[in-house]
């Protein structure tokens, strides 16, 4: 479970199958070392009665505050954190809707409204906008071309609102793995860089880029690789 995943909360929950072995090995009632000293010798130790007392309360003790800390930390804590990003989650797609439905209308002027759910697909995004529309150009390269000030700006707006997304979570959430983390800030730094973008082919060469690598998953090192936005959130 992702409730797990980090190395203190592995730490606790060893921590807690421990103290339970200890009250059962220290309990009072010898049934448990008795069972343990006929499958192993065992030594008498000086004062064992009183040793075995103070393991014991020591147990219960820990057993007790791990499970407070469980019930009254991490639990919620797991919980807020299951909520952030199942809503972090639900706004990164429709980012991509309402982002592809922009796309959609510049390169094609109309189009059926449950297009830009399945074109969420980074390979079917990919594969819809490859295709061919004349002799000389595919989909894709037909949007950058009619790319006007109007549409221009809605995308823009967009990914200043997927920005602002980032941020909370950024801000809100204790991101344990450096990963994520990292890639959440070179993603919020990467849109806040497209601010300035202009109408014009050369202009808007770094907003193309941008969308292309997010929404059809391709990488100047790697290739295509799917959604990798997606899977960052997931690791959240």
């Amino acid at each position: 479970m992702d409730m797990f995943r980090r190395p203190l909360d592995l730490g606790l929950v060893v921590l807690f199958i421990v103290s339970i072995a200890l009250i059962f090995v220290s309990h009072e009632d010898p049934f448990v070392r008795n069972w343990l000293c006929a499958k192993a010798p065992c030594r008498e130790v000086s004062h064992s009665a009183a040793w075995l007392k103070i393991i014991y309360d020591l147990s219960i003790a820990s057993l007790v505050s791990l499970a407070f800390y469980g019930l009254v930390v991490r639990l919620p804590d797991y919980q807020r954190r299951r909520r952030i990003r199942r809503s972090f989650a639900d706004r990164y797609r429709r980012f991509k809707e309402d982002t592809i439905g922009v796309i959609l209308a510049v390169a094609d002027g109309t189009y059926d409204a449950s297009l830009p759910e399945s074109l969420v697909d980074p390979e079917q995004f990919k594969n819809y906008f490859q295709e061919r529309v004349s002799s000389s150009q595919d989909r894709w390269h037909r949007f950058l071309n009619n790319l006007d000030e109007y549409h221009l700006r809605r995308l823009l707006t967009l990914l200043e609102i997927f920005r602002d997304e980032i941020v909370f979570v950024l801000s809100s959430t204790d991101i344990q793995d450096r990963k994520p983390f990292e890639f959440l800030k070179r993603l919020s730094a990467a849109i806040r860089s497209m601010r300035d973008v202009t109408v014009g082919y050369d202009e808007a060469k770094p907003l193309e880029s941008f969308l292309w690598e997010v929404l059809a998953g391709w990488s100047f090192i790697t290739g295509y690789q799917g959604d990798v936005v997606g899977k960052m959130i997931k690791s959240i």
